[in-house]
This record gives C-alpha cells, structure tokens and sequence, in this order.
C-alpha cells in the first residue's frame, strides 16, 4: 500500500510524505503506482522550478517528502491542487492507497 502523509501547521499545508507501493499490478505495470508517480514527479518539478529556495524535496528509494521552508500562498494552492489530484486516486484505488492528514 501506498502511505501519503500530508502534514498542516496553522492550518497551511507544511509538508506530504508517500511511501510504499500500491500492489495493484505486476511491477512496471502496475497503474496506480504509475498514476500517483505522474502526479507527484509534476508537482516536485514545478516545486523544484519555481520555489527551489522555499521547499526541501527528497527522492530517494521508496520516499518523496516534500517539505515547506517558506510559504507563500501560491506554494499553499499547489499543495492543496497536489492534494485534491491524490485523493482522487485513493477514492479510485481505497485498498492500494491511503491518505493521512495531521493537524
């Protein structure tokens, strides 16, 4: 299962954690993973060409974190696009993803 924390302080988005694999297809084919690496690969890319300074972003094997420094509120609606783009994936696929939210 695919595991994204999203974590909010003050109520603004500060920081979305995904772990794990959705298990929904034999590996190279499995769409979920291919549909939540799509959503979340966009995102890093504009984070990364838009607000390299304000976000921290690590990639490494079977993690992306990507965490808040200094927001602004374009940083927050891309967030918060981020977010309604995976909950529509955890309503498709409820048993290969799962989606937290700490306040």
């Amino acid at each position: 299962m695919v595991k994204i924390k999203i974590t909010y302080h003050n109520s603004e988005y500060q920081k979305l954690t995904m772990s794990g694999h959705a298990l929904a297809g034999a590996y190279g084919q499995d769409l979920v993973c291919a549909a939540l690496t799509g959503i979340v690969s966009g995102a890093l890319n504009a984070f990364d060409q838009k607000f390299t300074n304000d976000i921290d972003i690590i990639v490494e094997e079977n993690l992306i974190e990507i965490t808040i420094k200094k927001s602004n509120p374009t940083i927050q609606t891309m967030f918060e696009l981020l977010e309604i783009q995976l909950q529509t994936i955890v309503m498709q696929y409820p048993k290969n993803v799962e989606l937290k939210e700490v306040r």
